[in-house]
């Protein structure tokens, strides 16, 4: 995370009160929103907003949900590479919120937490939506989910407690951080004469490797002859100096799940995702006859990235493992090296360190990629399972066929936000649209380790507001939108323009075709008949119902991302085409 900085970094903040005094650390931090829902205990904090808006730039969105808040923020970082914010009240705010914290807790998503308590004097004697003393403890909650967790009991406390926590949230293990404060906290004057707090200490700095080991990583790698790439979501703003170098070896790429956005299908190198929903094409360069050495590349190595810690793959002596989070690096103790540091540095070096190699800046910059598709304008070099159906119209629609072609026609620079369950597995086997050579950031975020239902509903306006620029599409299911379906609201209320597609099959896919697969009883997973299309024009929202691609394509899936609001796409699909979620039932039925 970086973010500019100026000489008035080093002096102290002028502010009257705490609430104060954090809006103009966020003005400082470059931070443009804090999501949320107001309450009693946290309207000091939206005082101060209003009336610094205009000198600070900081506005409250107004989120329907804590969760929803917690989900947009989650986008917004991703998208921004900034620091995201949400807030509620005591009480219920804060639990509401819980579920979105974990969510960025598990997927290192750096969020800053700022929720309200009732005034410190009233501790223990039972004031409403108390979170402390004799009411639900707030902090012990957040304990579990969170890189740093404090009560903010005096006015003195709160800048180094805001200083800590911002360290945490941005540091080599990122993740959301918690402040709880009590609104007479917030309303307390801040004393004069503060010492100076430097942001330099805490924000923006990549880690550098150790020198011997660069080294010895560059021996290793010049003794094979045959090695993968497998690219995870840390390599994001570190493309095109890994592309130079797979690029002058000539090695396969793979990528794990969660780095699925950072890889043009088109890619002469690519092969295809690894672990969950991944394709044959990747699992088999993966594998001992086809390479020598695996070099893995800020992967976090979880049940996802690793096909269920498959150990004839990935987790396997084969494996050199670079990432800036020791986390990550944690879990390839199997490795012949772990290597921490910024993966842009580490392939800097690399480079160099092979004469002659082509300026990654020139090659960025370069003309598109040549077409490496078949006939039917599917990936050669990538393979699909059912592939057949990706050409085949049927009605409903074939799920794997609506996502191919979906691919196919959206504008450049897309991002896609897909939602927990079946819309995740079908696009991570079936979303391959045309891209450029280095992509800088990734266009296809998942938040598969926590899998919160939901949570692209949420993230697409976060990332919506993070880059208005962008195309943004949210592919959510029918059980997902259930549960979340005022947030589209928040889009309507700020004229963005989110697509939404809900797939519409009034069934819990990912249960109903687990529990077959498992050979259990098939129970519990139907939804009732529901017209999304109509709840979403009750909002205000542009909307259609499509039951063919015939009906999709007389809309014109371009113009969808044209309009000034957002539109909602209810799309009746097959409930009886299973997933491809083989994978993550065997890893169910047991670990490897």
């Amino acid at each position: 995370m970086t973010s500019s900085t100026t000489d008035a970094d080093d002096r102290s903040i002028a502010a009257s009160s705490c609430a104060d005094l954090i809006v103009q650390y966020l003005a400082l931090l470059e931070v443009p929103y804090v999501f949320g829902v107001p309450g009693g205990n946290i309207d000091p904090l939206l005082s101060a907003l209003a009336r610094h808006q205009q000198t600070s730039g900081v506005r409250w969105v107004l989120t329907r949900s804590e969760a929803g808040a917690g989900f947009m923020a989650d986008g917004f970082a991703r998208a921004s590479g900034l620091l995201g914010v949400c807030s509620a009240t005591s009480g219920p705010g804060c639990t509401n919120l819980l579920t979105a914290v974990s969510s960025a807790y598990v997927e290192g998503v750096p969020l800053l937490v700022i929720t309200g308590q009732s005034a410190i004097s009233t501790f223990g004697r039972g004031a409403m939506q108390e979170g402390g003393g004799s009411g639900a403890d707030i902090i012990l909650m957040f304990r579990g989910c969170t890189r740093y967790n404090a009560l903010v009991s005096h006015p003195e406390q709160l800048e180094h407690n805001l200083l800590a926590a911002l360290s945490h949230a941005t540091g080599p293990t990122p993740g959301p951080v918690h402040l709880s404060i009590p609104q007479d906290i917030f309303s307390a004057p801040i004393a004069s004469g503060r010492n100076p707090m430097s942001r330099y200490a805490f924000f923006g700095q990549e880690i550098t490797p150790d020198r011997l080991l660069l080294n010895r990583l560059n021996i290793l790698l010049r003794a094979y002859r045959r090695g993968v790439f497998v690219i995870g979501e840390g390599c994001a703003g570190a493309m095109a100096e890994i592309l130079r170098y797979a690029e002058h070896r000539d090695w396969p790429i793979v990528t794990t799940p969660a780095g699925r956005g950072l890889m043009s299908a088109d890619h002469p190198l690519y092969r295809g995702v690894f672990g969950t929903a991944g394709h044959e094409s990747a699992r088999r360069t993966l594998t001992a006859d086809e390479a020598d050495i695996v070099l893995v590349v800020g992967a976090n190595l979880d049940e996802n990235a690793t096909c269920g810690w498959d150990g004839s793959t990935i987790l396997s002596r084969r494996l050199l493992h670079i990432s800036s989070n020791p986390d990550h690096l944690a879990r390839s103790y199997m490795a012949q090296l772990n290597l921490m540091g910024s993966p842009r540095i580490v392939f800097a070096y690399l480079n160099q360190a092979s004469a002659g190699l082509p300026d990654p800046e020139a090659q960025a910059g370069s003309a598109a990629l040549p077409v490496l598709r078949n006939a039917h304008g599917l990936p050669r070099h990538i393979s699909l399972l059912h592939v057949e159906d990706c050409g085949t119209d049927t009605v409903p629609l074939n799920p794997r066929r609506l996502f191919w072609i979906l691919s196919q026609r959206v504008p450049p620079r897309t991002r896609l936000y897909a939602d927990a369950g079946n819309a995740f597995f079908w696009a991570l086997h079936y979303w391959h649209p045309r891209g450029e050579r280095v992509l800088a950031t990734n266009r296809m975020p998942v938040s598969m380790g926590f899998a919160a239902m939901g949570w692209a509903i949420g993230a697409a306006i976060g990332g919506k507001l993070a880059d208005p620029r962008d195309p943004v599409l949210c592919i959510t299911g029918d059980g997902s939108y259930l549960m979340n379906a005022q947030e589209i609201s928040v889009a309507q209320q700020l004229g963005l323009n989110v697509v939404y597609l809900v797939l519409n099959n009034g069934v819990l896919g990912t249960v109903k075709h687990g529990q077959r697969m498992r050979g259990l009883q098939n129970t519990a997973n139907e939804l009732p008949p529901t017209d999304f299309a109509l709840m979403a024009r009750a909002m205000g929202v542009e909307s259609y119902r499509i039951r063919s691609l015939d009906e999709l394509d007389r809309l014109g899936v371009e113009k969808l991302f044209l309009r000034k609001g957002p539109v909602l796409l209810d799309v009746l699909v097959d409930a009886e085409i299973a997933p491809p979620i083989g994978q993550r039932v065997r890893n169910l039925q047991g670990p490897v």
